[in-house]
């Protein structure tokens, strides 16, 4: 008969607690490598529940979280299938992923859907929804216990005192409060004798809680270092409106950096803004940074939205993307699922693989799959001491110091690269990409850079 590694584990008992306890003293099975021994307030030896953990997931296909809707979703399908068809699932079963609840359109109540996962087992959901939404949403996430990984909003709204989460919910992107740091040290260091003010902005963008958050945090974040923000507009998700008017009210005081926090249509606009400050020999007056948002980061050369664009009407223009780089790895796990990812983007696809990842290993961490267990170990196996990068990598050092009814802790460096929360369980160190374009408007690969909460 063939002996399980749980029975293993199970039938050493006593026996195993002994030898951890030397082990403690002396070398041990695993020389070199530091351990965490943390004994059991009873003296039973910790093992791992025989119970699955089920994960449930909700989406949104409307405003700029539809355009990452499909990354997101395949990426959380794949992390799957390699936790179970790779690395044979999480304490002897298969990890459930629930079905998939998209929203369809704003204000939707979610209550039913919320309860729906919980009644199918779920004691973790990953969102990917607008600010609006997820504060709406937490008093029933909160209710039912679920731990909530959300790899989308950054929002401060869903920070606000208002928002109970209970300390269940952990944010995998940036915050607005570091994007509007990282935007306003730009404005602040610009040089350019052809752009205004050093620390004057122009602001464009969609009319959404995430949009007014990021306002508010530029705002917060310059006013003490003499900066400002010299014009704002706001325009309704996807229609911008009247663009000579845009480009007119952009160019009345001209920035030393302009911020577009919208989709697509970013394209059109900034042609059009270009096209304004060139002179007779059509070259740039004016000119200054700018800055677009993840849902504006696409390859315009391969999208219809690039087809009537100046040449170099980009060049100006860097956009940014939450995540690390891309290895060839996650490219291709993108790109077997779909070819349009070429041009698109694999924005927040790090994220959605990770956080899936992410929740398996705070449940080997906690020995539990309780949402409280869970989401108090997310943070807890990012800043272990031993470092790894894949989920059985993980899993392997958890379980083999357990064998020995010993613990250790891990640091999880995953598809988004390094990262670390902060005390609310928001992002406070990791990664994004910035990204430029051609003169023919192609996505160039982008540059991985280093972010942190500023102080």
């Amino acid at each position: 008969m063939t002996v399980s590694r749980r029975d293993l584990v199970r039938s050493l008992g006593v026996g195993v607690l002994g030898a951890g306890a030397l082990s403690a003293c002396g070398e041990g099975p695993l020389r070199g490598r530091r351990r965490t021994t943390t004994p059991p307030p009873t003296g039973a030896a910790p093992t791992e529940p025989d119970v699955p953990l089920v994960i449930g997931q909700i989406g949104a296909a409307y405003g700029r979280m539809g355009v990452f809707e499909e990354a997101i979703a395949v990426s959380i399908d794949e992390a799957r299938i390699d936790v179970n068809a790779r690395w044979g699932g999480l304490f002897g079963h298969d990890v459930s992923l629930l079905e998939r609840h998209v929203m369809q359109e704003p204000g939707e109540d979610l209550a039913p859907v919320i309860q729906d996962l919980a009644d199918s087992g779920a004691t973790c959901v990953i969102t990917s929804i607008d600010e609006e939404s997820l504060s709406a949403a937490m008093p029933a996430l909160v209710e039912a216990g679920l731990a909530v990984i959300d790899v989308f909003t950054s929002g401060m709204s869903v920070r606000s005192a208002e928002v109970q989460t209970a300390n269940l919910l952990v944010r995998l992107a940036p915050n607005d409060s570091i994007l509007a740091a990282q935007h306003a040290e730009v404005a602040l260091g610009a040089t350019s004798d052809k752009g205004g003010d050093p620390g004057a902005v122009a602001y464009l963008s969609e009319d959404t809680a995430q949009g007014r958050s990021l306002l508010h945090e530029l705002e917060q974040y310059l006013g003490p270092r003499n900066g400002r923000v010299v014009s704002e507009q706001f325009y309704p998700a996807g229609e911008i409106g009247d663009v000579a008017a845009r480009v007119e009210a952009v160019l009345e005081e001209v920035p030393a950096l302009l911020v577009v926090n919208g989709g697509q249509e970013a394209a059109p606009f900034l042609s059009a803004l270009y096209a304004e400050t060139l002179d007779e020999g059509e070259r740039p007056t004016i000119e200054f940074p700018i800055r677009l948002a993840p849902a504006a980061t696409v390859d315009y050369a391969r999208l219809p939205a690039g087809e009537d664009l100046l040449p170099e009407c980009l060049a100006s223009a860097t956009g940014h993307v939450p995540g690390g780089a891309i290895s060839v790895e996650h490219e291709n796990m993108m790109l077997n699922r779909g070819a349009d990812f070429l041009a698109e983007g694999y924005a927040y696809s790090q994220q959605g693989y990770d956080a899936f990842t992410m929740a398996c290993l705070a449940a080997q961490h906690a020995l539990a799959v309780t949402g409280t267990a869970l989401a108090a170990a997310l943070p807890a196996i990012l800043t272990g001491s031993e470092g790894c990068t894949d989920y059985e990598a993980c899993r392997s050092v958890m379980r083999t110091a357990l064998e020995v009814e010993e613990r250790e802790t891990v640091a999880y460096t995953g598809r988004m690269g390094k990262l670390e929360l902060g005390p609310q369980s928001d992002a406070r160190i990791g990664e994004l990409r910035e990204h430029g374009w051609s003169d023919a408007h192609a996505l160039d690969a982008g540059t991985a850079q280093g972010f942190e909460a500023p102080e």
